[in-house]
């Protein structure tokens, strides 16, 4: 589940690139979450992300990578190429996972082939982590993962193969489009954005982040995050996916436009969020453009963009 299936956006947190293993934890209460509807799973997760935003611990976002629970699903946290706040000496070495249960609750064998699902994505090479599994209680003095978690930890169970029965052909693959650079919006006119760099390291002019590679169409989860400067106070902001296909002389127009979120600005940095999920018809692209009705030019200055898919 991704953060977009949460009303989230881009994590916020800075950029890291984990190669060096997965890390357990767990949480050093008893939830219950077994005996429980999935529903409460995603009350849990977000419970814990506003406490780990709040006064309490004020970071930037959640703590942790990817929760695996108890009924089969990752849920994404920080999620790729990010540094967390879980595991001091190796928030940006490692990628966490939480099992979210105390030190009685049971794990079930749903939560540990969750686990082992997640450890093989990782390691496919988009991301090309190392097979390590580790417990928080590797980095400092702790009793996290617990006590059940860690002898899993230690006797390889976690650093098997998913069963076959549960399988691993739901997980998405994965792109990541981020812009660091400057991009100016003139008042009333639609741009695309253009992106700058991607989760493999190549460096260009990005602007089609669906369908590049995906010739036969595939399923898609979306999510936008675009940081704007200089909006006028009060003005409206556009953003949406547009799908593009070829237009028979070697170039590209518009087919159709996605439905479009319409915030207003309230003046200074903003930050605003996209998620879009659906099919894409074979050969064609997503671009994903904003206008911004204020009385003067305006710069995005920064946008990063998840792409999830699931190929035909």
């Amino acid at each position: 589940m991704s953060r977009s299936d949460l009303g989230w956006g881009s994590s916020p947190a800075s950029r890291a690139d984990p190669r060096s293993g997965l890390v357990i934890h767990y949480d050093s209460t008893d939830q219950g979450l077994a005996g429980k509807d999935h529903s409460a799973c995603l009350t849990y997760w977000r419970n814990t992300r506003n406490f780990h935003t709040g006064p309490s611990r004020g970071w930037a976002d959640i703590g942790y990578s990817f929760m695996a629970c108890p009924h089969g699903y990752v849920i994404e946290g920080r999620g790729l190429y990010r540094t967390q706040a879980a595991q001091p000496g190796g928030n940006s070495s490692h990628y966490s996972c939480t099992l979210a249960t105390g030190p009685s609750d049971p794990i079930t064998p749903e939560q540990i082939n969750a686990v082992r699902v997640l450890r093989e994505w990782l390691m496919e090479p988009d991301t090309s982590i190392a097979g390590t599994v580790l417990g928080h209680r590797d980095f400092i003095s702790t009793s996290c993962p617990g006590d059940k978690a860690y002898r899993m930890v230690q006797d390889g169970t976690f650093a098997k193969a998913p069963d076959d029965s549960e399988g691993d052909d739901d997980m998405p693959q994965h792109r990541r489009f981020e812009k660091s650079g400057s991009q100016t919006l003139e008042p009333g006119k639609w741009a695309s954005l253009a992106f700058d760099s991607r989760h493999d390291g190549e460096t260009g002019e990005f602007y089609a982040v669906v369908g590049v590679e995906e010739k036969e169409g595939a399923y898609y989860d979306v999510s936008v995050g675009v940081v704007l400067e200089g909006v006028t106070p009060g003005a409206e902001v556009q953003i949406r996916a547009t799908e593009y296909e070829p237009d028979g002389d070697g170039g590209w127009k518009i087919a159709r436009n996605r439905p479009q979120n319409s915030p207003v600005h309230q003046g200074g940095m903003a930050h605003f969020t996209y998620s879009w999920k659906g099919n894409l018809a074979k050969g064609r692209r997503v671009r994903f453009r904003i206008a911004q009705f204020g009385e003067s030019d305006a710069q995005v200055t920064s946008a990063t963009t998840d792409v999830f898919y699931w190929p035909r």
